[in-house]
């Protein structure tokens, strides 16, 4: 009995490792890679629309996005079972994100901007999870919408799509523009209005962008048939049957995401009253199913949770699902719709689980910095690399200023079990291998859709060109990114969104042999007749004027017995600046946030602080004579100011609050920084301020107690 208990022991051990293994070592194979386009089911039929119908609807992103290789081999493992269990014993069964964050109940009144809402919802609770503790600031629908269109009062916008304000977008449309460094643009810059008027086109390129997602990530598509009797069966996007297993673990991917990252957008449909729980005032229904798998999805919503226990009795009685278990989505109606402003969406639903679209990485828009591109508007189709092995993605750029330039991150469109080698010429456009250098990464693993390689030491440009290279392998199929002209590609016929794309021969090119030589991308030629004439692949290069990332040095005093510093581009800075005479102290000016300054001093003995050109800052300013403390001008909200004293001895102290009309200028749906900041959730060390002096309290008293009791009973 022992031994065979110890064979069982054994056999489990090995096939354990054997699971291990097949998901650890990749096989190398240096041979020729082919490229092949799939497009989703969801695409083709949307496509056999007619104008007028695909005019009403969501168009579906084109790719098929399928669960890889390496998870459906985990999910149908003999070890699943068990690493499952253990997986949703970490998950609970009921979550949403206001446990941990605020999510503000948004209302996009009659505008077609839902997927606007949607997606700046998804940034907004990344950014509120991954700063815990900070007030978040919202982020313009409407630009979102404006930039990306076509049409406006007096002209053309050469960088929108071939969309009009208030045609409906897609989260692909959304990530060219969080991307390319166009958006996103603060709420308070161009807030929400009620209308889908066109304007002039200064009214959306006089908006400085404050941040630009450099992570993001689109999920498998979990496609669903409903029979009559409503068993449901699952597909991929090639419509391939997933198991049960593959399902379990998508869904506990997407949970394990949303309480990491955030919210994630996805798609519905708004039209049909039988799919809401109260037929009869959908509006006002909690609940929501749809089983009908023509594709006419017209509506953007943002899932923030689930519940795995929702009820089907929720659901409307004459169409409700078999399953029961709901995803807790935010609407854009405001709180005075659905359920304060929330649905709940079955897990049946035949839309919610495709497109699903989030966010997982950002930075700060700086002046010093510029991004490289020539996909700007984006990955708009994947295509993928079979069989497993190597290719090469390459772009070359001409370099735009005459300054010193310092590459210092790669930003590539790829999906899959993939790792990213980079190679970088920054002399000229050649990609030989000669010229070409390999640079180190701080990670090689892509985890994206959009994915984000940060050089550990930043290369400068030499040359008024250079090429930039990502070597891409992996031991399964896997999918790169272009940015695709539909119409010249022959995906469809123009009008398409994506006519506007261009692309001109040596900008962009391909290798599919391990980087051993190189094709021009715009002649490249799939098995199937597509052409890419008019395409681009999506690789970026951002750079700095900054070699390293230190804060900058002081700057210049031009007289005796002075302290100043200078600009810094950021936020968070603490700067003093030039003085013209003796014995001054000054601070000077930040362009961002949370910032403070002073500033010039034209005679002795003068303290100042000087301006801020945004949000949350602290200023000192110009005194014209002796013996002055001054504070000044900010150009934006919540800022604390003292300001211009003409004599000796004087000292003035000037408030500005210059708020913003719309009412949730902050990310809790407040203008009050004061109270946004009360209003954030408390965290674990916000507790442990409360709780620590009670135990440590409760510790001494009991001590002493024991003391007393200790002193008693010895006498």
């Amino acid at each position: 009995m022992k031994n065979k208990i110890k064979f069982i022991s054994v056999l489990i051990t090995l096939v354990f490792i054997l699971n291990i293994s097949s998901s650890v070592f990749a096989i190398n194979n240096t041979g020729t890679s082919e490229l092949t386009l799939t497009l989703s089911e969801d695409f083709k039929n949307w496509n056999n629309l007619s104008e007028e119908e695909k005019s009403k609807v969501i168009m579906p992103l084109a790719s098929a996005n399928n669960i890889t290789e390496k998870d459906k081999n985990s999910a149908n493992s003999f070890i699943y079972g068990i690493q499952n269990f253990f997986t949703k014993a970490s998950i609970p069964s009921e979550y949403i994100l206001t446990e941990d964050i605020n999510i503000p109940v948004k209302h996009q009144g009659s505008t077609g901007e839902c997927w606007a809402f949607s997606m700046t919802s998804v940034l907004e609770s990344y950014l509120a999870l991954s700063k815990p503790g900070e007030v978040i600031p919202r982020y313009s629908a409407r630009h979102m919408d404006y930039a990306t269109s076509k049409t406006f009062l007096d002209g053309i916008n050469t960088k929108g799509y071939n969309r009009e304000v208030g045609s409906g977008g897609n989260s692909g449309v959304a990530l060219g523009y969080l991307t390319n460094g166009t958006g996103a643009v603060l709420e308070q810059d161009m807030p929400f209005e009620d209308n889908e008027d066109k304007i002039n086109l200064s009214e959306i390129q006089n908006k400085q962008p404050d941040i630009r997602v450099t992570d993001a990530k689109i999920f498998p598509s979990i496609n669903k048939y409903i029979d009559e009797e409503g068993n449901v069966t699952y597909r991929d996007d090639s419509y391939k049957e997933y198991t049960d297993e593959e399902v379990s673990l998508l869904r506990n991917e997407i949970k394990q995401y949303i309480m990491q990252y955030g919210a994630l957008a996805t798609n519905t449909v708004a039209n049909n009253r039988n799919y809401y729980s109260n037929p009869e005032d959908p509006m006002h229904s909690a609940a929501y199913f749809c089983d009908n798998n023509f594709y006419s999805v017209d509506h953007a919503i943002t899932i923030i949770g689930w519940d795995d226990d929702y009820s089907v009795d929720n659901f409307n009685p004459e169409n409700k699902p078999k399953n029961p278990g709901a995803y807790i989505c935010l609407n854009s109606y405001g709180t005075e719709s659905f359920a304060n402003g929330y649905t709940y969406v079955s897990y049946d639903d035949v839309n919610v689980e495709k497109d699903l679209t989030g966010i997982m990485g950002t930075e700060e828009i700086s002046e010093d910095k510029t991004i490289y591109q020539n996909d700007f508007y984006g990955a708009t189709i994947y295509l993928g690399v079979n069989p497993q092995g190597t290719v090469g993605m390459a772009n070359v750029f001409s370099k735009e200023s005459t300054e010193d330039e310092y590459i210092e991150q790669i930003q590539v469109a790829a999906s899959g079990n993939v790792t990213a080698e980079v190679y970088i010429n920054p002399s000229d456009a050649s990609l030989d291998d000669s010229k070409m250098q390999k640079v180190e990464v701080d990670s090689s693993n892509l985890d994206g859709s959009y994915n984000t390689l940060k050089l550990k030491n930043p290369v400068k440009i030499t040359g008024d060109k250079f090429a930039v290279a990502v070597k891409l392998s992996a031991n399964e199929q896997f999918m790169i990114g272009i940015e695709c002209n539909y119409a010249d590609s022959g995906l469809m016929e123009s009008p398409a969104i994506t006519d506007p794309i261009t692309a001109n021969p040596g900008e962009s090119y391909i290798s599919l042999n391990s980087l051993q030589s190189w094709d021009d991308f715009t002649g490249l030629k799939l098995s199937d007749g597509t052409t890419f004439e008019e395409s681009n692949l999506c690789v970026k290069a951002i750079t700095t004027r900054n070699a390293s990332s230190e804060p900058e040095q002081p700057n210049t005093n031009t007289n005796n017995n002075n302290q100043n510093t200078n600009t810094n581009t950021n936020n968070n800075n603490q700067n003093t600046n030039t003085n013209t005479n003796n014995n001054n102290q000054n601070t000077n000016t930040n362009t961002n946030n949370n910032n403070q300054n002073t500033n010039t001093n034209t005679n002795n003995n003068n303290q100042n602080t000087n301006t801020n050109t945004n949000n949350n800052n602290q200023n000192t300013n110009t005194n014209t004579d002796n013996n002055n403390q001054n504070t000044n001008t900010n150009n934006n909200n919540n800022n604390q100011n003292t300001n211009n004293n003409s004599n000796s001895g004087v000292g003035t102290t000037n408030s500005n609050n210059n708020s913003n009309s719309n009412s949730a200028y902050y990310y809790n749906g407040t203008v009050d920084k004061t109270l946004a900041d009360e209003l954030l959730p408390k965290t674990g060390t916000d507790m442990a301020r409360w709780v620590l002096p009670v135990v440590v309290t409760i510790l001494i008293i009991s001590y002493l107690n024991y003391r007393r009791y200790r002193d008693i009973k010895i006498k």
